[in-house]
This record gives structure tokens, sequence and C-alpha cells, in this order.
């Protein structure tokens, strides 16, 4: 049992800490369902080879809209690593979101942080498709923000389910999102939804196919910052 902190150097005028949960899961398929390389923000990418033996990567990204780009393929020696930002690892322009497909098993996590250096969340992103799973925290009003992504990993349409609730298990509000093969669907939790989610403190969802999903919730002064898979 472990856990991996990243925090800042004083020195640097950095003000962030995060965390990602080690666990000895691997998988062939890791997808890393979100994106950003911007003004205000960056993406961080780990693939991690544990194996005895040399491995080969196949890195597929998309649109949003599913439309599959160019793809690559790297040698990873045994426990190598594959990391970098996405501004930096040559991704081809217009990537939203990308899985990486491995001819051994491997792990790996995502990590996203703002270039002002103050917020940093990330999120180990093994075995974390499904075809249900719950968002357990949503920050909202004065508390900050949260925002939610999926991606259908299938090659059919799926339909995506979500329920909100209360803390005391009563329905808030509900919405059904239709998705074509590995579209790509992102934005604030209220967006996602036509319907108010006052008192709403979390949201569960399923769907007919199997989806990569992952919330990241954002503090009001924009000081904090954490990010976990829907499970």
């Amino acid at each position: 049992i472990g856990l991996e902190l990243f925090g800042s150097n004083p020195s640097t005028g950095d003000n962030y800490l995060s965390g990602i949960l080690l666990k000895d899961e691997t998988a062939q398929n890791i997808y890393y369902p979100h994106v950003v390389s911007d003004k205000n923000w960056w993406t961080g990418i780990i693939a991690y080879n544990p194996a005895a033996s040399t491995t080969v990567l196949t890195i597929t990204p998309y649109k949003s809209d599913g439309t599959s780009l160019s793809n690559q393929t790297i040698t990873l020696l045994s426990q190598e690593t594959y990391k970098g930002t996405t501004g930096s690892l040559n991704l081809p322009t217009g990537t939203e979101w990308f899985q990486i497909s491995a001819a051994n098993a491997i792990t790996g996590f995502e990590l996203f942080g703002t270039v002002n250096g103050n917020q940093l969340g990330g999120y180990a992103g093994v075995n974390i498709n499904s075809n249900k799973g719950v968002f357990p925290k949503l920050d909202q009003g004065r508390q900050g923000w949260t925002g939610i992504a999926f991606v259908n990993i299938e090659s059919f349409n799926i339909t995506v389910s979500m329920r909100a609730f209360n803390d005391s298990g009563n329905l808030i509000a509900e919405e059904t999102l239709n998705l074509k093969p590995h579209e790509k669907i992102v934005g604030n939790v209220h967006g996602l939804f036509n319907s108010g989610l006052e008192n709403a403190t979390y949201i569960s969802y399923n769907s007919n196919g199997d989806i990569v999903g992952f919330q990241i919730n954002g503090s009001r002064w924009n000081l904090l910052l954490d990010a976990l898979p829907g499970k």
C-alpha cells in the first residue's frame, strides 16, 4: 500500500501538492480521457513498463468527436518510463484524448496542473474503464467547481445515464448523454445537466458500453485541485 506525492519547491514560487495512489494493477490498454495544453493548463503523462522484458506501445490519439488521428509506436525497455507533457510528446494537433495499447501489461497515470503553479491534481489510469460508476464529490457554489469528462472507448454509439443525489440519497436530477464511437464529452457538471443541481453531492452513471470517466474539483480561489476516476 502506498502513495506518491508531488509537491512544489518553495524556491520556485509554485504552491501545489498532489498525490497518486500506488496500486499493483497493470493493463494492456490505458486511457487518458482528457488532455489540455494552453495558456492556463498543462497535462502530464506517465506510462511505465514494470515487466522484465521490452514492450511496444501504440499511442492512438482522437479528436473530441471521435475522429482518430495518426498513431505512433514507441519501444519501452524493462522498467523504462514514457513521460512528458502533452505539449512535449508530439501528439497530433487536435488531440483531445488518447489511449496506449501495450504488448505487455503496463501502468500509468495522468496529471493536470495550472501554468501559474498553484494547482495540481492527478489519478492512476489503470482499469478505469467500466459501464457504471460514481463521481463521489461535487463542489458547488462558494466551495468551488467540478468538471466531468466521459470518453466512449467502444466502436459503437452508447448512451450514458447520469443521476445526481443529495447526501440522503434523494434523487435531485437526471440526464442522458449520447456518445458516438470514441467521442468525448467534457464540461462543468452544471453544464451537463439541463435541470438544477442544488443540494446534489454526488453522481452515479451507467451506460450500455464501456466508458472512461473522471472528475476534477477546483476550489473557489483556484488554490486547490483534485481528480478522481469514475469507478
